[in-house]
């Protein structure tokens, strides 16, 4: 909708229009960024050696699953305590704050824990 139509459009409709462009705004952002961020992609190439499927091929049980994250993860199994670890690391695994953009950590915190619930529910 153009200025001179916003403007001669009643005052609801008008409303109505911005808030509409203001959410299609803000969802085709938040589109954009999540094509943009591959998270399995990111795993694959960057965690994949040590946590290939969700395991971890150093540390026995130390697992991307749920169940292993509400045991050994420092904090326990939440969004925050996997983002600190995806951002600092810990033992033999490095800190990816600085290698991967915020966007990348941020997308690969949610995906982590949505992968901990699903496909990495069973991995032991």
């Amino acid at each position: 909708m153009s200025g001179n139509q916003l403007a001669a459009a009643p005052a609801v409709g008008r409303r109505a229009a911005v808030t509409t462009g203001v959410a299609g705004a803000g969802m085709l952002a938040a589109t954009r960024m999540a094509k943009a961020v591959d998270c399995a992609n990111i795993f694959e190439t960057n965690c994949g050696a040590c946590h290939q499927g969700g395991g971890n091929n150093i540390i026995t049980g130390h697992t991307l699953s749920k169940t292993a994250m509400e045991q050994y993860l420092d904090g326990g199994w939440n969004k925050e305590a996997i983002e600190y670890q995806i951002r600092n690391g810990k033992g033999p695994m490095p800190a990816w704050e600085g290698v991967l953009s915020e966007d990348e950590i941020k997308a690969m915190t949610d995906w982590v824990y949505e992968q901990s619930t699903t496909t990495f529910k069973d991995v032991n």
